[in-house]
């Protein structure tokens, strides 16, 4: 008996699979109906026919329900979840512990994303909508911002990232970026607009570099010039200088150089305002610039890139705020912080 061709085998599945779950909940005629159900028969009687053929592609054909996630509020099949996990957990892909949405640490940039499948189907959605979040070093990609578990992460580490336009045909094109590297997967996605993709861009190439030690310092800003102080006029090297026009001060008349000023803290550590959401008020997540070191015991210690929730602002005059770090609260140089996320 000779073999069917593995394109027509993988028509064949793709076909049934649009008969069993692209057609299901549509309101079809009954003559639809019928149609159905002959072109399902037919297929299953063509699978039983060959089966070493479509052994791999078979499942449990007996098993017609679908089971629904609980704690999937779309109501998306877990049929449907293995789907795309298997998708996802291809080449270049991690296997981490699940971790949801709401409990990622230093976001660096989340929020909705087309992410394109590596292998779509011929009746399959070749973009998904998914909820995109940079924690750390690892891209993590969600259903829903409400998940409990990710359908997928991969660390970027050793990868680039660069706007594409040429992913996608139609008015979205110029919302394209991809995240490359040589021997691993590519993970291509669209934003909603050209400046969304623009600043996800923007902060994954920071924390690549950042990883790599390459961020440039800030330049040291140029000495303010007085208004009262002309151009340097550069004199005749062959004329004299009147040494008389200089005046000898006695020892004991020499200005004492000023003492630096001396650093202004508040008084006493702060008691703990009262409690809020973390989980919404991002506006109040900063990390850190630079390593900072306390040297009393009411200032709180942190590395660069740690990500602290601000509680008050209250000595804001005195250059300090008050932070929380892993449970733990004290003041902090607000110079030393920047914002965690861009609002």
């Amino acid at each position: 008996m000779r073999a069917i061709p593995d394109e027509l085998t993988t028509l064949i599945s793709d076909l049934e699979d649009f008969l069993h779950d692209g057609l299901k909940g549509e309101n079809l005629s009954k003559k639809a109906k019928d149609k159905k159900e002959a072109f399902t028969r037919r297929i299953k009687d063509i699978k039983l026919s060959f089966p070493h053929e479509f052994k791999d592609r078979s499942g449990d054909d007996s098993e017609e329900e679908e089971e629904v996630d609980s704690n999937n509020d779309d109501g998306v099949s877990l049929k449907s979840e293995r789907t795309d996990k298997d998708d996802d957990a291809g080449e270049g892909a991690q296997q981490s512990p699940p971790v949801a949405a709401q409990e990622l640490t230093a976001v660096f940039k989340a929020g909705y994303l087309e992410k394109r499948r590596k292998d779509h189907s011929f009746f399959g959605t070749e973009w998904q909508k998914r909820w995109c979040a940079l924690s750390h070093h690892t891209f993590y990609y969600y259903g829903s911002e409400k998940d409990k578990q990710q359908k997928g992460e991969f660390s970027i580490e050793g990868y680039t990232v660069k706007v594409n336009s040429t992913l996608r045909k139609d008015s979205k094109k110029d919302c394209c970026f991809e995240i490359t590297a040589p021997d691993k997967r590519v993970y291509q996605f669209c934003a909603s607009s050209v400046k969304e993709a623009e600043e996800w861009v923007k902060q994954i190439d920071f924390v690549l570099r950042d990883m790599s030690g390459i961020i440039p310092e800030e330049d040291e800003e140029e000495q303010e010039l007085y208004d009262d102080v002309g151009a340097i006029v550069v004199g005749n090297e062959s004329e004299p200088i009147d040494e008389d026009i200089y005046e000898e001060l006695p020892e004991d008349d020499m200005p004492v150089p000023a003492k630096p000023p001396v650093k202004v803290e508040p008084p006493n550590k702060p008691a703990p305002p009262a409690a809020v959401d973390k989980s919404t008020d991002y506006k109040n997540f900063f990390q850190g610039l630079w390593d900072c070191a306390g040297e009393r015991p009411d200032e709180l210690s942190f590395k660069r890139g740690d990500a602290i929730y601000i509680l008050s602002k209250e000595y804001q005059n005195f250059g300090w705020w008050v932070g929380e770090k892993n449970g733990n609260i004290g003041i902090v140089p607000k110079d030393f912080l920047m914002e965690l996320y861009a609002l």
